[in-house]
């Protein structure tokens, strides 16, 4: 053999070194490739799971937003509705002073009324009484039973017109206060 090149031993250096090659293909390379091929399909499985998270949130913000523009819109509609409330109660606090306020100055004016006829009641029956006492007191002179009887007759009569006109102006104010 030129070289001192042994076929043998190339042969058994082969042979030796498929078996190495073969041992570490099964005691090292196929472990560290199935490793990597389950980590590789964790990422996978986290990246997928991260996009379907991605679009929950997404979805999330997106619903979150529209109730939030549902409330901002509720919200909104509550206070207009409250501020027509309060205006509404004004109003009626406000009409029901004027209702109060025209019933107080309607009686006063009534009360007015009835204290003026009863001031013109009581001095037409002053007047009444002056003119009696001065009528006696100049007739008391000239004192006769027809002239008695006369004064007697005009007492009743102006009693009467009196009387009647006080009915006149009841009647009046009736009519008056339906008004």
């Amino acid at each position: 053999m030129p070289l001192n090149i042994d076929i043998l031993q190339i042969l058994l250096h082969m042979l030796n070194f498929v078996i190495l090659a073969g041992g570490l293909t099964l005691l090292l390379f196929n472990p560290v490739r199935k490793f990597i091929e389950k980590r590789q399909k964790q990422f996978e499985a986290r990246e997928a799971e991260n996009r379907e998270n991605a679009q929950k949130n997404e979805n999330d913000r997106i619903e979150y937003e529209r109730k939030l523009a549902e409330f901002e819109n509720e919200a909104e509609e509550m206070r207009q509705r409250l501020e027509q409330e309060a205006a509404d109660t004004a109003k009626e606090y406000i009409d029901s002073a004027k209702a109060e306020a025209d019933a107080i100055i309607a009686k006063a004016e009534a009360d007015a009324e009835k204290r003026k006829e009863q001031i013109l009641d009581s001095a037409q029956t002053e007047i009444g009484e002056l003119v009696i006492s001065a009528a006696q007191k100049l007739l008391a002179d000239t004192a006769t039973p027809e002239r008695t009887q006369d004064l007697y007759d005009a007492f009743i009569e102006q009693a009467s017109a009196g009387a009647r006109k006080k009915a006149d102006r009841n009647g009046q104010q009736a009519q008056g206060g339906g008004k």
